[in-house]
């Protein structure tokens, strides 16, 4: 059988104090066809710290503008559901430069998606110095971010922070990215130096672009254990809620017997 655990959408706290009905609804059941598809892999009763990232280079516009990654986002949400004991997520977003977003808490996911899944703010003439004023106070301002592929970047930042607040769960880290990618050398050292720490990497293309080293980390040589999945989709919109949980999670399990073995994981 598939393992109970708490209701995110029960009792969950949003501004107007529960998730909406049909958001409630797609979650639990989200959250039930993650268990089936760790149950497939004999890690049904995995817990695990679950970080997001989203690619907020100029390249992702479309994306944002036809709510992909607003979809991506509340699909990732019952991951985290699932796999976390409290049901939340970090996130991050990134550019040129990363940004930690706030927590992302299940009964929070309304505002969390109106809030801050967004795209840059680069402007033709300049940018101002001062903060936007129709941004909210929790808000990143994307100026900072930037337009580029720096995804090296917010590698670095999650391992320190991994680092810096330990967990007695492992991670998982959900990377969305259109590609474009295109520091290779960089982003390959990032990950053979985390092969040693209690994050397994999860990338995802939503594109079409050039994935350039993301395309080879499986086969990269020399690692103690295999610390990278990556898998692209056309249209990530057409997945369905099966497939993508059995394409995202299918690596997964495998690295935290590897892991474990190694001496990474206790």
């Amino acid at each position: 059988g598939i393992p109970r655990v708490p209701d995110p959408a029960r009792g969950a706290g949003t501004a107007g104090g529960r998730l909406p009905s049909d958001m409630a609804a797609r979650l639990s059941l989200r959250k039930r066809q993650v268990a089936v598809s760790l149950e497939k892999r004999g890690a049904r009763d995995v817990r695990a710290r679950v970080i997001l990232v989203l690619d907020a280079s100029g390249s992702m516009s479309t994306l944002y503008a036809r709510g992909t990654v607003t979809d991506v986002v509340e699909r990732m949400a019952a991951v985290a559901a699932q796999l976390d004991d409290d049901g939340g997520m970090q996130a991050w977003t990134f550019a040129s430069s990363p940004a930690r977003l706030p927590d992302l808490r299940p009964g929070e996911l309304p505002d969390w998606l109106r809030l801050h899944v967004r795209v840059g703010q680069m402007s033709l003439f300049g940018r101002s110095r001062r903060r936007p004023r129709d941004l909210d106070p929790r808000q990143v301002d994307m100026r900072a971010v930037g337009i580029q592929n720096e995804e090296q970047k917010v590698i670095s930042e999650i391992r320190a922070y991994v680092r810096d607040e330990p967990s007695p769960l492992p991670t998982l880290v959900l990377f969305f990215s259109d590609g474009g990618v295109y520091r290779n050398a960089e982003i390959e050292r990032e990950l053979r130096e985390a092969v040693e720490e209690p994050i397994f990497w999860q990338f995802v293309g939503l594109g079409r672009s050039d994935y350039g080293v993301l395309e080879r980390l499986d086969t990269l040589t020399g690692r103690r254990v295999d610390n990278v999945g990556f898998f692209a989709v056309d249209d990530i919109d057409h997945l369905s809620d099966a497939e993508l949980y059995d394409r995202l999670l299918s690596e997964f399990p495998a690295w935290l017997t590897a892991a474990r073995r190694a001496g990474i994981l206790r």
